[in-house]
């Protein structure tokens, strides 16, 4: 269980009744990860959402890029193949008093991103079925949480926007898009 005084420095949660977040950090717990350590990995089904109290967390966005292999024996054996190469991003760097894991109480509850920590790192997660059941009975609750989840959903998508922009630019050599 997570002490109320810990949320309570998340500005993410500044407008929470204060019963309702003592509820929430009743229904918490703290973790603690090394780093390197991977809280949670794309696709994985999103149990809980979290909060980071210590460290900095890389979400990392996983793709694949088709690279095309050569494999040359001598001057008339050249065999090329085109491969799957596997190609991180950083999209966003989480720090203290900052939120992440938004997946777990919206759409499909599969994770977007690897949540990677780049250093020694101590979070606390919230079971996202339990703050969804509150949500379900405090609609005021729901809808402070919803909106601020919105503003981080916003704010990652032009980031990845941003990185997609850069990223073509580089590829393509383009000027302006």
């Amino acid at each position: 269980m997570a002490e109320k005084n810990l949320l309570d420095r998340f500005p993410f949660f500044s407008d929470v009744d204060p019963d309702a977040l003592e509820a929430i950090a009743a229904k918490s717990e703290i973790l603690d990860f090394k780093a390197e350590d991977v809280i949670f990995h794309v696709d994985e089904p999103a149990a809980h959402f979290y909060g980071l109290l210590e460290g900095e967390v890389d979400l990392v966005l996983i793709f694949k890029d088709k690279v095309l292999k050569t494999d040359i024996e001598y001057e008339e054996a050249i065999q090329a193949t085109i491969v799957d190469e596997e190609k991180e991003i950083i999209v966003d760097t989480v720090t203290p008093g900052q939120v992440f894991g938004w997946a777990s109480i919206v759409g499909p509850s599969k994770r977007t991103v690897n949540a990677e920590c780049s250093e020694n790192s101590r979070v606390i997660a919230i079971p996202a079925d339990e703050l969804i059941a509150m949500f379900n009975k405090d609609h005021t609750l729901g809808f402070i949480i919803m909106k601020r989840l919105s503003d981080i959903i916003a704010r990652r998508l032009r980031n990845r926007t941003d990185k997609l922009i850069e990223t073509w630019g580089e590829a393509f050599d383009i000027g302006s898009i």
